[in-house]
């Protein structure tokens, strides 16, 4: 059998991937095997297992394959807290016109127990909450800074606290399949959030009642 090129090695991998992510969609990840896998993609178990370890890495290679949801705007696109307003914003979006997207964060979010072999994966993704946590830190930092939040305004705790509404926002987000609990309100949730951070500009009284009271 002649030896694959780079460029089909890469095709069947990719090939890989998204059958396991439809695989992992139907049955759930606990009710999935490789061979599951490998019969969707049309494939030996053995590329399967030339390409990834075990299940665990072919879970991890599904989410790598679909990216970050939520991605921070470059510095320059508006104040850090208009930049972490709509990058909230865009995550939900994202989930609203990409199937991939959406699909992809049902199998990690409702589809999938993090036990035995899928253990190091909660870790995984623990690490990439404080990651963003981190992120969203230094927004709130900056903001603080440029006095558009109160001056005690704690940059961690409210980074946390925004993660825990994201968090719990994108799990509830694809569980009401109505609309009827969250998808409706979502933006304006996101909104109120990151508003109420944001320190009103204190009023300049007219120059003459500032001059009688001077009197």
């Amino acid at each position: 059998m002649a030896r694959k090129t780079k460029a089909e090695a890469a095709l069947t991998r990719h090939r890989i991937v998204e059958s396991a992510r439809q695989v992992f969609s139907r049955a759930g990840v606990a009710n999935t095997s490789l061979e599951l896998v490998a019969k969707e993609a049309c494939v030996t178990r053995g590329a399967v297992y030339w390409h990834f370890r075990d299940k665990a890495d072919l879970f991890l290679a599904v989410r790598a394959d679909t990216g970050t949801l939520l991605r921070l705007p470059p510095a320059g696109t508006g104040d850090a807290l208009r930049r972490l307003e709509e990058s909230l914003l865009a995550a939900i979006r994202r989930l609203e016109t990409e199937p991939t997207a959406r699909q992809t964060y049902e199998v990690m979010l409702w589809k999938c127990e993090y036990v035995a072999e899928l253990s190091p994966v909660r870790t995984e993704l623990m690490t990439a909450g404080q990651a963003f946590s981190e992120e969203v830190r230094q927004l709130y930092t900056q903001a603080r800074e440029a006095g558009l939040t109160a001056p005690n305004l704690d940059p961690g705790l409210a980074a946390l606290e925004t993660f825990c509404l994201y968090a719990g926002m994108v799990k509830l987000w694809l569980a009401d399949n109505t609309g009827e609990v969250l998808r409706r309100r979502v933006e304006p949730m996101i909104r109120a959030h990151v508003a109420k951070h944001r320190r009103e500009p204190a009023l300049t009284p007219p120059s003459g009642r500032a001059n009688k009271k001077a009197k």
